[in-house]
């Protein structure tokens, strides 16, 4: 049974794979319709022991795929990830301090096959791509921002001196299916074979060290990532 259910697990990472750059136009994916058993299983995808709710396609700012819109669910498929949703583009303490964590932790333990990648959700960026609207001069200033903004998340890349870590750029629109709460400041999802091990969802009075050190902790026990 273990070997089935592997075997299925191992079917549904190369689909995924074979999708990490099929970007569809305006960079959509599907939403979880009435026949989608993740749609059944909870209001709340975001849940230990759920499996991821989507793929979706950011602007990758850093990274092996820099300045192209790819899928990093895909792309890590079955290892071990920590995901990280971030409310605007403000890279400011804590933040840096868990980025340069992972970064490290990811280095320490190659045999682990850790991964984490950071995704900056714009509010004032309702459109990635710049070409979801019929408006060009939308489009246009869509675009601009964009720019903008991979500027600014290079630069700070740039300053952690980050290796590992990849860190992206997307809307709204396109982590919907994530059901992300406003009122959280960070999102930190951490999990393996396509499934939620631990969700720390925290507004900014709660992104703390100390929360840090909480989910640093996390990574080690729940994904193998041990060594500091």
């Amino acid at each position: 049974m273990r070997t089935l259910a592997l075997s299925f697990a191992l079917l549904i990472a190369v689909s995924l794979a074979a999708s990490a750059d099929d970007v569809p136009a305006g960079k959509s994916t599907a939403p979880a319709g009435k026949d989608d058993p993740s749609a059944k299983k909870d209001s709340a995808p975001l849940r230990v022991g759920n499996d991821l709710p989507a793929s979706f396609h950011p602007y990758n700012v850093t990274g092996e795929n820099k300045k192209r819109y790819h899928c990093l669910v895909s792309e890590r498929g079955l290892e071990p990830t920590v995901a990280i949703f971030y409310k605007n583009v403000d890279v400011s303490d804590p933040l840096p301090a868990l980025l340069k964590k992972l970064d490290a932790a990811i280095a320490k333990n190659p045999d682990v096959r850790l991964g984490a990648f950071a995704v900056f959700i714009a509010d004032d960026l309702p459109d990635v791509t710049g070409s979801k609207s019929k408006d060009a001069e939308e489009n246009s200033k869509n675009d601009d921002a964009r720019l903008e903004y991979e500027k600014k998340i290079a630069a700070a890349a740039a300053d952690m001196k980050l290796k590992n870590v990849v860190l992206c750029l997307d809307d709204k629109s396109d982590v919907a299916q994530f059901r992300l709460d406003s009122a959280n400041l960070a999102t930190i999802v951490l999990y393996s074979k396509l499934k939620v091990v631990a969700v720390h969802a925290l507004p900014k009075s709660d992104f703390t060290d100390s929360a840090i050190e909480k989910i640093m902790a996390e990574v080690a026990d729940k994904l193998g990532a041990k060594r500091k």
